[in-house]
């Protein structure tokens, strides 16, 4: 596992505290919005070494 700190300006905390407000814990959403990224820039990374041909798989990126 590794430990990301992430500082949030204070500029933002009252729209990402609403933003969270359906979430079980502000914690929670940012840890998901964060893992959803980490993804989206891995699989770029991925499509951008090895493209694939994908069409008519249904798949996009």
């Amino acid at each position: 596992m590794t430990a990301i700190t992430l500082r949030i300006p204070d500029a933002m905390d009252k729209q990402l505290r609403d933003a969270a407000a359906g979430a079980a814990s502000l914690n929670d959403y940012i840890l998901r919005a964060v893992r959803r990224q980490m993804t989206l820039d891995a699989a770029r990374k991925l499509a951008a070494l090895a493209p694939l041909d994908l069409a008519g798989e249904g798949d996009a990126l």
